[in-house]
């Protein structure tokens, strides 16, 4: 079976939230469109947030970010080009691994978005401990609205909350 992303181009950008702050992304930009594979993405990646009828899909790992579009990709979080072709590459890969699974995958256009930051951040100590990590609770909770990091992070967390939040991050 052919791969569906047999080449790209690579360039590192920033993002234009974040400019003059340090931070780079990469942008693949693909010569085919990829949008066929974004329904079997969604299927198999539990914290996506996919627009089958804009026809993106977003998810973060705990390493990267990623955003897809027909012919573009975007990956946050990379520090030089090696480590933008490197993250490329490994996405590329495991998009056409997917791709060529499809036959055994169900493809989902249900449309997931992550539970909403300050529904997260109201259930939080809110005590900008910094122990999870993160400089403050607010950005522990986008983070964890992401997909980026795990409630076990967060030591001064009540049972109770971490409950009402457990639910919360799952039902997206």
């Amino acid at each position: 079976m052919a791969n569906l992303i047999e080449s790209y181009e690579i360039q590192m950008v920033e993002p234009g939230c974040s400019v003059g702050t340090g931070r780079w992304g990469a942008l693949v930009t693909l010569p085919n469109d990829i949008s066929a594979v974004f329904p079997y993405l969604n299927a198999v990646l539990p914290k996506a947030s996919y627009d089958h009828e804009n026809k993106t899909i977003i998810w973060t790992e705990p390493q990267q970010a990623y955003a897809l579009r027909p012919c573009e990709i975007r990956i946050a979080r990379v520090s030089d080009p090696e480590q933008a072709r490197a993250a490329a590459s490994e996405l590329a890969a495991r998009i056409n691994k997917i791709w060529q699974d499809r036959e055994s995958i169900t493809p989902s256009t249900k449309q997931k978005r992550p539970p909403p930051v300050m529904e997260i951040y109201k259930l939080l100590p809110r005590t900008n401990c910094r122990q999870c990590g993160y400089a403050t609770c607010m950005a522990y909770a986008a983070a964890l609205s992401q997909g980026a990091t795990t409630l076990e992070q967060c030591a001064p967390l009540l049972p109770a909350d971490k409950d009402r939040l457990q639910k919360l991050i799952t039902s997206v």
